[in-house]
This record gives C-alpha cells, sequence and structure tokens, in this order.
C-alpha cells in the first residue's frame, strides 16, 4: 500500500527518478520581499543592540515580534505570545523569553508543525554591535513571511511559531520548548509533533546559491519532501554543508548548531535551513546589506511545502 502511495505522489511531483535542477536565479511567487527587508533591517538596527539575551534590545525585539504576530493573525500559544524561561550561566540564573503563535487547522486535528527561528544575537561591547542581520534576523524574516501566508490559507495539520531566546549561550530556548512539549495538559504534546523546521542563518547564500538542509537522511522519503519543496521556485537545496566559504576558517557541528538540536534529543522529527558560515559570522560586520533578500524569500517559501506536505511523506527515523 505505500509503495502504491509514494507511486501516486511520485507522479503528482512530476518525475520521481529526477531531482530538480539547481537554479542560481529562483524566483519567488508570493514572499513579500519589501516586508523581508524591513524586518531585518529593524531587528538589525542600531535602536535593537545586537538583541542580547535579558538585554533592553531583547525587550524592543520581542515588542516588534509580537506586533507582527498580531499583524499577521497569529493567535497567542498557550494564551500568551511570551513564554518565560530561566536557565543557568555564569553561575548565575538568567532569565530568557520565547515569542510563540499558532495558527490552527481549519478542522480540529492532533497533527502539528513548528517552525523555529531565534531572535537572541551577541549584543554589543563598547560601541561594537553586533548587529547579527544574517544570524539570525534572516531566519526570523523568513519565520514571519512563512506564518503570513500559512495565515491566510487552509491548513491541514495546526503550526507552532517560535522565535526563540537564549539560542546563542546554548541552546536554551530550544531546551525550554521541548520542556513545554513533555508537560501535561499542553498542545502540542512531543508526540503529535510531525516535523520542526528551524531556520538559522539563511540570508547570505554561497556560490551555488543553495540552502543547505540538516537532517534529511532521517526521513524516508526526503527525496519527494524535496521535490515538494524545490518544483515551484527550483531553489538549489543541498545536504551536506561544504566547507566554510568567504574567509571563514569557523568549522560547525550542524547537528548541535541551533535549535533543532534539543528537538532531535528529544525524538522529534526535525529539519535545519541555514547557510554555510561566513566571514561575518558573529562579527559587528554581520550587517543587513550584505543579505539576499530574493533569496531569504525563496527560502521560506520552500519551507513552506514541507508545513502543507502530506504526513505520510513524514516517516522518521531517529
Amino acid at each position: 500500500m505505500r509503495g502504491l502511495l509514494l507511486a501516486v505522489v511520485c507522479a503528482s511531483l512530476i518525475a520521481c527518478s529526477s531531482a530538480p535542477h539547481c537554479n542560481k536565479q529562483p524566483r519567488s511567487t508570493w514572499a513579500e520581499q519589501t516586508q523581508i527587508s524591513a524586518d531585518i533591517s529593524q531587528l538589525a538596527s542600531d535602536e535593537f543592540t545586537g538583541r542580547d539575551t535579558g538585554s533592553e534590545g531583547a525587550a524592543l525585539t520581542r515588542h516588534y515580534l509580537i506586533s507582527r504576530f498580531q499583524q499577521i493573525g497569529l493567535e497567542p500559544w498557550q494564551g500568551d505570545y511570551q513564554h518565560p524561561f530561566s536557565y543557568s550561566a555564569s553561575f548565575s540564573d538568567q532569565l530568557g523569553i520565547n515569542i510563540a503563535g499558532v495558527v490552527l487547522a481549519h478542522k480540529p486535528t492532533s497533527q502539528w508543525r513548528v517552525v523555529l527561528a531565534h531572535y537572541d544575537h551577541l549584543g554589543s561591547k563598547g560601541s561594537r554591535i553586533y548587529y547579527g542581520a544574517d544570524d539570525n534576523a534572516s531566519g526570523v524574516s523568513g519565520l514571519l513571511q512563512i506564518a503570513q501566508h500559512a495565515a491566510t490559507q487552509a491548513t491541514d495539520v495546526n503550526l507552532l511559531f517560535v522565535a526563540t531566546d537564549a539560542e546563542e549561550p546554548g541552546l536554551h530556548g530550544g531546551y525550554a520548548l521541548v520542556d513545554t512539549f513533555a508537560k501535561k495538559n499542553i498542545l502540542p504534546q512531543t508526540s503529535q509533533i510531525e516535523l520542526v523546521i528551524n531556520l538559522d542563518m539563511i540570508g547570505r547564500p554561497d556560490r551555488r546559491k543553495a540552502i543547505y538542509i540538516e537532517g534529511a537522511r532521517r526521513f524516508d522519503s526526503y527525496e519527494l519532501m524535496q521535490q515538494s519543496m524545490t518544483q515551484s521556485n527550483q531553489l538549489c537545496v543541498k545536504t551536506r554543508h561544504p566547507r566554510a566559504f568567504d574567509g571563514s576558517v569557523i568549522s560547525v557541528d550542524f547537528l548541535r548548531a541551533s535549535d533543532h538540536y534539543p528537538m532531535h534529543k528529544a525524538g522529534i522529527p526535525w529539519l535545519y535551513f541555514g547557510v554555510p558560515t561566513h566571514k561575518d559570522y558573529h562579527q559587528p560586520s554581520d550587517t543587513t546589506d550584505k543579505i539576499d533578500i530574493s533569496f531569504v524569500a525563496v527560502v521560506a517559501e520552500s519551507a513552506y511545502q514541507l508545513l502543507i506536505i502530506d504526513s505520510f511523506l513524514l516517516q522518521y527515523s531517529p
């Protein structure tokens, strides 16, 4: 039966045997590039001072994100957009705050899919602001675009959008989210989550103009998932990160690099979207003017396709 279903889906996606060609000029169809640019410019502004967890810049960021969630039409998750959590750092207790909103399915269902993007960055040191335009204003802007589009559609699954805090000091927002999923009387429960998509650094493609995806090998039908992601815009998708480009010498363990790792440890299916590290990674020079806005747009559109894909294609092996 499953083989027949896959054959039907394969035909509908046009040519199961051949993956889409990579296109160095993919084109978006519905993502609003003007809004993407505005979101990144605000998040990576002098006013937000690098969005360091616990700072005034982080508070301003949360105010902005809640305003955007409300503008988009996201409902508060569990009755509130703000979800505080505590964690230990430098031998003291620290406070982080995740921002979360939902789009419920048009018919009641226990199926959930989640989109993550961390909003915190490194803050400032003296007069130097670490703007974090790619890391991770780009991912947050992509999340906002996906949420904005999803809010206008009739979805078959419930969608949860979370801008996480305190990722930079230790993935604390991701761990707090996993702890929340494990609590009784909280929706979604861990077992109800079919997929988590983590967007972290999606604004600075390398010369291949590719988005790199981690976690793909754990999905039995990933080739079909990739076809769904790329058939409309021909975005180039790679599943193996190259060595860092653009002069960076930083080596990254992409499994443990971002908030998908707490999901991985909890057995929750996940995919991580990102570009390779570049010389502006974690530098004050990670600024808005270097972001490829059109690339952020096509990545957001491709990620959205995974929120509407048939559930049987999300067979996952932890």
